[in-house]
């Protein structure tokens, strides 16, 4: 008889401890999110930086076309500028439509399977916002150069 009881002991220990460890994971995968945020955040001004230079960089060729000059190569080098303005205008949309949708105090509040549901599927996010960030500043810049 004292082996089931212990049993029944031993399972009640195990469960409480789970519900710990989900909370710790919860918690875990909300650090991870926002350690992503706080590396891709500052690259904000890079790409305000870089919107600048790829502007004046379009009203330079297109003064060379007003003036007169212009080539193939001139169109399809305002082209790529364009393009690459408007992949560094999605990236901050990008992560601007993050934040705003971010609710990490109310994921906080749920159940710890829901908390760590919710979390995953933010450092997903977060995570293609860094990759569509990085890559068009390194695009941006390989331009400029």
């Amino acid at each position: 008889m004292k082996y089931p009881i212990l049993s029944v002991f031993v399972l009640a220990l195990l469960s409480g401890c789970g519900k710990e460890g989900k909370q710790d994971k919860a918690s875990e995968l909300e650090a991870e999110v926002m350690t992503i945020h706080d590396e891709v955040m500052p690259q904000m001004d890079q790409i305000m930086t870089l919107k600048s230079k790829l502007s004046k960089k379009i009203q330079h060729m297109d003064s060379l076309q007003n003036e007169g000059i212009s080539s193939n190569t001139i169109a399809e080098e305002r082209m790529k500028a364009v393009d690459l303005n408007q992949k560094l205008n999605e990236s901050d949309k990008l992560m601007m439509s993050w934040m705003h949708a971010y609710r990490g105090d109310s994921a906080k509040k749920l159940k710890p399977e829901s908390a760590i549901h919710y979390f995953e599927s933010e450092k997903e996010k977060i995570l293609q916002v860094k990759q569509v960030t990085l890559k068009s500043i390194q695009e941006a810049q390989t331009f400029l150069e």
